[in-house]
């Protein structure tokens, strides 16, 4: 099981990486399909929307479960750093570090299971153009559920007293021992989730390639 939970860590950081390249990718070809900034921002908000929703609404919903007030949610496009788009966000009032983190990772949490339900159809539907609107929602959403620095805020310190105490517990000697059929039922979602994240991992390097092609074909035909 601890191979399969380092695995998806492993899988997390290069989805995370590849979402942030074709981010950047996407909107460059845009760019030189439109060459207009606004046009392009909003175009890759319009391509990025399912998985902006379910991200905003994670964080609104994990916020309204743990009790905390939330403010004004916003699915249109607020700024843009370089080739980074900011594309919607959610009011949330300040609160302990535990919730802040809880409320945080939700939309990380929300797109992993959502990623392995849709990659479950995918795997089992013969139909074209469901198969085709099932890749293209692993797509958006496998880019939008990963956290903001914004979000990132409270984690660090929950997670270091967790560790702490984990550690704590090992030293002393206490031991949490599941039932065997908890046991396997824990490894068995481990293992599927690992399983499809790789799918999205592959899913994205494709998009990578072909934004790549695009931009070269571009480059190429702009060339006296």
């Amino acid at each position: 099981m601890w191979i399969f939970l380092i695995g998806i860590i492993v899988e997390l950081t290069i989805l995370g990486i590849l979402s942030s390249r074709l981010t950047q990718l996407s909107f460059t070809v845009l760019m030189r399909l439109t060459h207009s900034r606004t046009i392009s921002i909003t175009i890759l908000t319009i391509i990025l929307f399912p998985g902006t929703v379910i991200h905003e609404l994670s964080h609104l919903f994990t916020a309204e479960v743990l009790g905390v007030h939330t403010g004004t949610l916003n699915l249109a496009p607020e700024s843009i750093e370089g080739e980074e788009v900011q594309s919607g966000s959610v009011q949330v009032a300040v609160t302990d570090p535990f919730r802040r983190t809880l409320i945080g990772i939700a939309p990380t949490i929300t797109g992993m299971v959502t990623i392995s339900i849709l990659s479950w159809y995918l795997s089992h539907t013969q139909q074209f153009i469901i198969g085709i609107a099932l890749l293209y929602l692993i797509l958006t959403i496998s880019n939008t559920m990963f956290t903001s620095k914004e979000d990132l805020k409270g984690v660090l310190p929950v997670a270091i007293t967790l560790a702490l105490f984990c550690s704590a517990f090992y030293i002393s000697g206490i031991r949490i021992i599941l039932p065997a059929h908890i046991q396997t039922t824990i490894t068995t979602v481990i293992q599927t989730l690992a399983q499809y994240l790789a799918a999205a991992v592959g899913i994205n390097l494709m998009g990578i390639l072909t934004s790549t092609l695009l931009l070269l074909l571009l480059q190429k035909h702009r060339r006296p």
